[in-house]
This record gives structure tokens, C-alpha cells and sequence, in this order.
């Protein structure tokens, strides 16, 4: 009788011990079907939000080539449609009138070319490094708009492509306050820390709703090379006291 009980107790211990077992592979199963399924949704949205970036990427160089084409049609070609003009027209050769003419079409010419030259590629930007980029940009900025450039801590020289990243975001955001904000004065803060290179980019003019605001070519320029550069960063901004961007560049 007592063998009985004891293979009884043997016999349901192992069905319970089968069923736990059972039911514990069962669960591990839905667990890794489960985390399959939110690693290929992750995945999939990393691709969705590459292609996006891509998208975004392309349609951003087409508007600055369009930018370029239309500079170089009205700034550049006028002025040459202008000096042709006078200097194919014989009567005008020797004449006090063309003498005025090319003088001043060609510094306007020379200073247009530089212009756009500087738009495509920073001149001397791998010998200078950002910083003196920055200053040399600033020096040609029209005296209507005080820009500051305040550095804490001695700047550590980054790789060329990330500063040449970090020279267009300043780039971009002056050239919307200079266009949009009405300021009087930017400042751009940089700060070189053991973490990461932080930014702080101000204006003191219009300001801008950034709930309501559409984000337009400028800011998405500036959105896009952030991203790129895995920034974490964050606009501020209040009516009539213009636009903060606070930029956090992590070390790789």
C-alpha cells in the first residue's frame, strides 16, 4: 500500500514537474516571439526613419543647388550680361562711361563669385579649423548685426568633417536671423567640455512660436545636420525675445 502511495506521489510530482517545464517553454517561447517581433519593428523603423533622413537629405542639397543656380544666374551672370554689353559695343571702347562701368562690375563680380565659393566650401577651412572660420565669417557679417563668438575652455580641433558640420549650423542660423529675426545682436557660445562640445546659439530679435512655426528650409538644414551628428538639442524661443538653440555634441 505505502509503494502504491509513494509511485503515486512519484507519478503526479513528474506530471507537475512536466507541466511547470512545459509551461515554462511555452513562455519563453511567446517571451522571444514577443521580442522578436518589437526587434524587427525597431528595425523597421530605423529604416523608415533612414529612408526619411535620406529623403530629407536630398531635397535639402536640391534646394541649395537651386540656391547656387539662382545666385550665380542673377548675381553673376547679369553682371557679365552687363560687362558684355559694354565691352562688345564699339562705340562704348575708350569712353569714360565703360571705364565706370568695369569698375565697379568687377568688384561686385569677384565679391558675388567668393560668395557663392564660400557657400559651397569654406576657403581655407582645413587650414584655418572652425574656430577661425567662425571668426573669419563673423568679420564679413554687415555691421547692423553684433556677433559674438564666447569660447570657455581651450577648443580641442575635431576631425574636418564634424567641424565643417558644426561651421554650417552656425552658418544656417545666422543666415535666418540676418533674413527673418530683425536682431541686433548674436552670440554664439561654445563650450569644449571633458563629455562633448555644447553650443548655445542666441539672437535677440522677433522670436518665434515654436508650436506653430512650420519648420522651413533653414531649420530643417539645421535639424538634419544635428541629427547627423547625433546632437541632442533644443530650441527656445518667446516673442520679442528672440531664438535659443542648445546643443549638446557628445564625444564618439
Amino acid at each position: 500500500m505505502e509503494i502504491n502511495i509513494t509511485l503515486t506521489f512519484f507519478v503526479a510530482s513528474v506530471l507537475v514537474l512536466a507541466l511547470m517545464v512545459g509551461f515554462s517553454l511555452l513562455a519563453y517561447r511567446v517571451f522571444m516571439n514577443r521580442l522578436l517581433k518589437e526587434k524587427q519593428l525597431q528595425y523597421q523603423k530605423e529604416i523608415a526613419y533612414q529612408k526619411k533622413l535620406l529623403q530629407q537629405n536630398i531635397e535639402i542639397q536640391e534646394k541649395e543647388r537651386e540656391r547656387i543656380a539662382v545666385l550665380l544666374h542673377d548675381e553673376v551672370g547679369n553682371k557679365l550680361n552687363v560687362l558684355s554689353i559694354w565691352l562688345t559695343n564699339p562705340e562704348a571702347w575708350g569712353t569714360d562711361r565703360l571705364k565706370e562701368v568695369v569698375s565697379k562690375q568687377f568688384p561686385s563680380l569677384i565679391e558675388s563669385t567668393r560668395t557663392i565659393s564660400h557657400r559651397l566650401y569654406p576657403v581655407n577651412f582645413e587650414a584655418f579649423g572652425l574656430i577661425l572660420s567662425l571668426e573669419n565669417l563673423i568679420h564679413n557679417i554687415d555691421d547692423s548685426l553684433a556677433v559674438n563668438l564666447i569660447i570657455k575652455h581651450v577648443y580641442n580641433p575635431r576631425e574636418l568633417a564634424f567641424e565643417v558640420q558644426v561651421y554650417r549650423i552656425v552658418q544656417e542660423f545666422l543666415s535666418n536671423v540676418l533674413k527673418h529675426s530683425g536682431a541686433s545682436q548674436f552670440d554664439i557660445h561654445i563650450k569644449d567640455e571633458k563629455y562633448g562640445l555644447a553650443l548655445l546659439l542666441a539672437d535677440n530679435g522677433s522670436g518665434i512660436d515654436l508650436d506653430k512655426i512650420e519648420r522651413g528650409m533653414g531649420l530643417r538644414n539645421i535639424e538634419l545636420r544635428l541629427k547627423s551628428l547625433n546632437a541632442h538639442f533644443k530650441w527656445k524661443s518667446q516673442p520679442n525675445k528672440g531664438v535659443r538653440l542648445i546643443i549638446l555634441l557628445p564625444k564618439k
